[in-house]
């Protein structure tokens, strides 16, 4: 057995005392094992150093080195517990282990295990206590040497006292990187998540400039074509000789054909949206769908924030309004409601819309199982916003509630209306 010589208690505790300096700053695995390999080696002299941490369940554990490095470290991937040749530390089952010769000690070789480096890089004798934190092993620290016959007890004692030291640092480090790793594994899902949602939003678009093409076609082609016929059976119905009552059957299915065919035209092409604004073309919306339904409903809008609406991008302001427009075609339907009121109002979390109406609730209500609503909601989840239908204020009636928020898109900037100058 080589002799070394002896160490003083006072040199000892300096080095311990640097180890905790040594540590200070120290915001990856590799740098502290670094660092504390440099400080111990006077106490503790060692060709290989390593610390194994647990991973995942506790089934997987990583390793990172300092002086020699090694299969143990170079793999990426966490390696299973069992198939450590000091699995028996890490488990528990041992309070060290101590060897004079690894390469020649059964406890190091069974049937699985990783022990390649031990022969790859001669590592002799060896030395393994376990990293404990919070009650828990958490891994072990090790240190090995070329030569045979190197470490005593005395060396576990103080690598037990070393790896008391690191265990809370080590612990702590441990879980800020885990929490990056979260962080980061979270971040690249919400970034597919938004990639997916950027591209549905764009199709949505698409779609929507498609509806509204098809509608302008209904309208100056179709609609035009069923105008002609209808006038021209007009005329017939003043000829001699000619049914007049079945021409009048046919007219009247005609008109109620050309009536509906306005209200998909109508409903396919937000064109008072477009052409006077958002707050605009929520009252046309709501005077003409109160209008076609032939009842009484009293209709109200509110907008509390200077015309909000009116700055969103326009696949959003489009995409709240067919969210809108089947929320009141829905009530109007189904609900048999008195009254409708819209709000458009601005929360902490951004643009918030509901639809009130006095109807029958959500209880008697069957709408809420229609394709319909599942339109408003992807439409909601296009845009980043969330859906909620709920009873209405005093638990008389349904709201829907529409939350935009607006830290996803820029607002476009309000444009003064142009003043002329005294001189023009």
């Amino acid at each position: 057995m080589a002799q070394r010589p002896h160490t003083l208690a006072e040199d000892v505790l300096h080095h311990f005392l640097g180890i905790s300096r040594a540590l200070a700053g120290q915001l990856d695995f590799q740098s502290m094992i670094d660092a504390v390999s440099r400080e111990i080696s006077p106490i503790l002299p060692h060709d290989h150093l390593d610390v194994c941490l647990f991973v995942l369940d506790g089934r997987e554990h990583i390793t990172y080195e300092s002086g020699v490095h090694t299969l143990w470290g170079d793999v990426a991937q966490p390696m299973p517990v069992h198939t450590s040749p000091i699995r028996t530390v890490l488990l528990g089952e041992q309070a060290f282990l101590l060897t004079h010769d690894a390469m020649n000690d059964a406890r190091f070789a069974f049937p699985g295990a990783i022990n390649h480096p031990i022969f790859d890089a001669r590592l002799r004798s060896r030395l393994h206590v376990p990293l404990r934190a919070r009650g828990e092993i958490i891994g072990a620290l090790s240190c090995s040497k070329h030569t045979e016959h190197f470490y005593t007890l005395d060396d576990v004692r103080h690598t037990q006292h070393v790896a008391d030291l690191l265990a809370s640092y080590v612990y702590a480090l441990r879980q800020t990187e885990q929490a990056k790793q979260l962080a980061i594994a979270e971040a690249q899902v919400r970034a597919r998540e938004e990639g997916l949602r950027q591209g549905a939003l764009r199709l949505t678009e698409e779609l929507e400039r498609e509806r509204q093409r098809v509608g302008m076609d209904l309208h100056d082609q179709t609609l035009a074509d069923l105008t002609r016929l209808h006038r021209r059976i007009a005329r017939l119905e003043t000829l001699p000789n000619v049914p007049g009552e079945d021409l009048r059957g046919i007219a009247r299915a005609l008109k109620d054909s050309m009536q509906e065919l306005r209200q998909l035209i109508d409903a396919v092409k937000p064109t008072v949206l477009q052409l006077f604004g958002f707050e605009e073309g929520l009252e046309d919306l709501l005077r003409r769908s109160v209008r076609d339904s032939g009842l009484s409903i009293a209709t109200r809008l509110q907008d509390s924030t200077q015309g909000m609406g009116d700055r969103l991008p326009e696949s959003v302001k489009v995409a709240l309004f067919r969210i809108i427009q089947e929320a009141v075609n829905n009530a109007i339907k189904h609900a048999m409601p008195d009254s409708i009121v819209i709000n458009i109002g601005q929360t902490r979390e951004g643009l918030q819309l509901t639809i009130d109406d006095d109807g029958v609730g959500l209880e008697a209500d069957q709408r809420f199982n229609t394709g319909g609503i599942q339109n408003m909601q992807v439409r909601a989840q296009l845009m980043a916003a969330q859906l909620q239908i709920e009873p209405g204020p005093g638990e008389r009636g349904t709201r829907v509630r529409v939350c935009l928020p607006l830290t996803d898109f820029a607002l476009e900037p309000v444009i003064a209306p142009e003043v002329p100058c005294k001189s023009c």
